[in-house]
This record gives C-alpha cells, structure tokens and sequence, in this order.
C-alpha cells in the first residue's frame, strides 16, 4: 500500500505555470524584471536562438554579474528557483551572451504552491497533515479523470 500512495503522489504536482512570455536581447544586454509575487517561483529560461543567461537578487532590481544571489548561465535550458523565504520585490535579469549577436528566448514561471501553504505557517496535527494529503491526491486524481474524458 505505501508504494501505491508514493506512485499517486508522484502523479501530483502543486507546480503551476503562472506566466510564459518569449523576449530576445542583444548581445551583452540585460533585460530586467521583477518579481513580487510570494513563495517558491521557478524561473526556466529556454533559449530558442543565442544564449540567454538568468541572474537573481533579492536586494537588487538589476542584477548583474557582480550583484546577484541565484544565476544560471548555460547554453541550453537554464532554472533557477526562488526560495519563499526570499525577501520581495526580486530583481530579475536575462542576460545576452557577447557570442550571439541576437538571443531569442521563453521564459516559463512556475510557482509551487505547496511550499506557500507550508510558509504561511499551515501546519496542523499529523491527522489533518494526512487528511490533506489524502483530499489533495483525490481531487488531482479525478482532475486527470476528467481531462481523459475530454
């Protein structure tokens, strides 16, 4: 039984995609952003053409290569997650790598809600705990139901 409970809660994700928008930069620019929405934020950045790179302060608005707390700079896909207990606004910037002369990208920006609930102070007997749990592993079960019905 516990490894049937594991393989449904495997199927439950409380990471929601809040927002995507597509961008492109020149090369050795930044592009800025901000971020004030609270909790867990994962950023991921997928660079289409070029090579975008994400850098992130929670005491800068414009961050940049030396004034940063969270970056990533690959050449492909580059996340970072913005803990809950970061202080907001967040400064955000895309940077365009000098080797590209244009960088095209997408950004997703996903937010795990259940680390807000557990931020905010939501913490209840071990029975409720579960109960949750168990309400929350119901209703996205019958959510993926649904969706193969339609």
């Amino acid at each position: 039984m516990p490894l049937f409970i594991f393989f449904l809660l495997s199927l439950v994700s409380c990471e929601h995609i809040i927002q995507t928008f597509d961008g492109e930069i020149g090369a050795g620019n930044f592009t800025y952003f901000t971020l004030k929405k609270e909790g867990e934020v994962t950023l991921i950045l997928n660079s289409v053409e070029g090579d975008a790179d994400i850098y992130v302060s929670q005491e800068n608005l414009k961050p940049d290569f030396e004034h940063y707390d969270l970056k990533s700079v690959t050449c492909g896909e580059d996340v970072v997650t913005i803990p809950s207990y970061y202080k907001r606004p967040i400064g955000i910037s895309v940077f365009g790598h000098v080797y590209a002369p244009l960088s095209k990208y997408t950004m997703k920006v996903l937010m795990d809600y259940s680390v807000t609930e557990e931020s905010e102070g939501h913490h209840g007997n071990h029975e409720d705990s579960e109960e949750s749990l168990i309400w929350t592993v119901f209703v996205n079960i019958l959510k993926i139901i649904l969706e193969i019905l339609l």
